[in-house]
């Protein structure tokens, strides 16, 4: 779940200039991301927003991602290459917009543990509540909005050998608009995480505190190209030691 979840927010910005384009383009992309000797590739596509009422609307959303891992695992003991698909990921979002300036929304993602092998995902059948809000910053520049997200994961079955998923998750996130078409982003991604389950080997603490942004640019009308990095600051949990993500997106 590296990649920006705020995407499929499609109200949670007007559809005008740089971030409605850039959010509609992620809504039929993928990505590709390295993050702790994994190489994972995002398949995701928006399965239909549904106009509920003025104001209202539902977003659905499906996930499977494919991964090139060298990760050491019980399936994995000599860290060779391994290829594979990940957890599929469903979501769902009411969302309600009663200015063009704000926006709120509220959900829930399920994953289930489709993953080929057990290094790939967590092997657990996950339940992902999310609430997400966004407000238009055009005093920077016109474009320019902040959203604010929050889930919270946890497992309910699965793998009794794999370790319990209990982590709540944040992304303060903040888009510029910059001229030509180009964009930065800070804290596209809910990693920001606090785990409430047991400390699990490894972990000296129960928080991860990254520093982590996108630079991006509108290529055409219907291509977006992004790169996002993430550097830990705070790293008593662990999620990654280094996160370098490229996004490429297409919207129609």
């Amino acid at each position: 779940m590296s990649s920006p979840i705020t995407a499929i927010f499609r109200e949670l910005s007007s559809c005008n200039g740089t971030l409605g384009q850039y959010i509609l383009a992620l809504l039929h992309g993928g990505d590709w991301h390295y993050a702790s000797g994994q190489y994972r590739w995002d398949f995701r596509l928006i399965l239909k927003v549904y106009d509920l009422a003025p104001g209202w609307s539902l977003a659905t959303r499906i996930d499977l991602p494919l991964f090139i891992t060298e990760s050491v695992s019980p399936d994995n003991p000599g860290g060779a290459y391994l290829f594979g698909v990940g957890d599929m990921l469903l979501q769902g979002l009411l969302i309600y917009s009663p200015s063009k300036r704000c926006a709120v929304a509220g959900g829930a993602q399920m994953i289930f543990p489709t993953a080929s092998w057990d290094n790939m995902e967590a092997g657990k059948y996950r339940l992902v509540p999310t609430l997400g809000a966004r407000y238009s910053l055009p005093e920077i520049t016109p474009g320019s909005w902040a959203v604010f997200l929050l889930q919270y994961d946890y497992d309910f079955t699965g793998e009794s050998d794999r370790h319990h998923i209990s982590e709540l998750q944040l992304a303060p996130l903040v888009n510029v608009a910059l001229p030509d078409g180009w964009f930065v982003n800070l804290y596209p991604s809910s990693d920001i995480r606090y785990n409430f389950a047991a400390k699990r080997p490894g972990d000296s603490g129960r928080l991860f505190l990254p520093f982590n942004f996108v630079v991006g640019k509108l290529l055409t009308r219907s291509i977006v190209a992004s790169l996002e990095m993430g550097i830990p600051i705070v790293h008593d949990y662990e999620v990654y030691d280094f996160k370098l993500e490229a996004r490429v997106g297409f919207f129609f």
